[in-house]
């Protein structure tokens, strides 16, 4: 009876394990788990490393096989030419600046053009720098010529195209002057557009136009007088300035 029931009990248990047992299933499952892990890690180096064999190789084929010219990022030259190029940088276009301009000739300038100027032997006292004496129009009864005409001037001939900027103009200390700066390329009046004004001037005066005004004749057009403190209407000019630029 002693032997039957040792027997019995070094018996295992059906369905029950081993220590032995278990601890083999657990390094089998762990070994498992391994290899899972080394096969994704080798899988990521080799298909989607770009540094990988594979992946260096095929990069190296398609460099390789690529034309001169071929597809960008293909071959150096292609890397090359996608490179930034330095362009170097202009600056703006500047014209040249305006100055005084030289003057050809000056004549006195009426309705009829140079024919019937006033006083056309004193017309180049208006172009000395600070000269005393100016030169001055005919004395008339009323601000606008006693409607004997429609004005009186000086007509500058530049002797070449030029383009006018502004024109300077030293007159007489009393104010009721009106003046415009006429430009154009035919010596008469018609073909002379108004390009700057002023109205009720004295003293030193500058007719600026908007734009360069191109032409060979500058006109300086009085239409309005100022009083000469003796009971009568008379301009005088005594210094005459054109700035632009000349050959244009």
């Amino acid at each position: 009876m002693s032997i039957g029931t040792q027997d019995s009990a070094a018996k295992p248990i059906p369905g029950q394990g081993t220590p032995q047992g278990s601890s083999k299933k657990w390094k089998l499952a762990l070994a498992g788990l391994i290899g899972c892990y080394v096969a994704l890690a080798i899988y990521g180096l080799t298909y989607l490393s770009p540094l990988s064999g594979t992946g260096a190789a095929g990069a190296s084929g398609t460099a390789s096989a690529s034309p001169a010219g071929g597809r960008p990022g293909a071959s150096p030259a292609s890397s090359a030419a996608a490179a930034p190029v330095s362009v170097p940088t202009l600056g703006p276009m500047t014209s040249p600046a305006a100055h005084p301009l030289g003057v050809a000739s000056i004549s006195a300038f009426g309705p009829e053009g140079t024919a019937d100027g006033d006083n056309p032997k004193l017309v180049s006292r208006a172009l000395e720098v600070g000269g005393d004496e100016p030169w001055y129009s005919l004395w008339y009864a009323t601000p606008e010529f006693g409607d004997l005409q429609s004005g009186t001037g000086l007509l500058l001939d530049m002797g070449e195209t030029v383009s006018v900027t502004d024109v300077r103009l030293v007159l007489g200390s009393r104010p009721g002057a009106d003046v415009q700066l006429r430009v154009g390329n035919s010596p008469f009046l018609r073909d002379l557009p108004s390009v700057a004004t002023a109205q009720d001037a004295s003293g030193t005066v500058r007719l600026t136009a908007p734009v360069l005004a191109k032409g060979r004749y500058v006109l300086i057009w009085f239409t309005r007088l100022p009083p000469d403190g003796q009971g009568h209407y008379q301009i005088s000019v005594y210094n005459a300035i054109v700035d632009g630029v000349s050959g244009s």
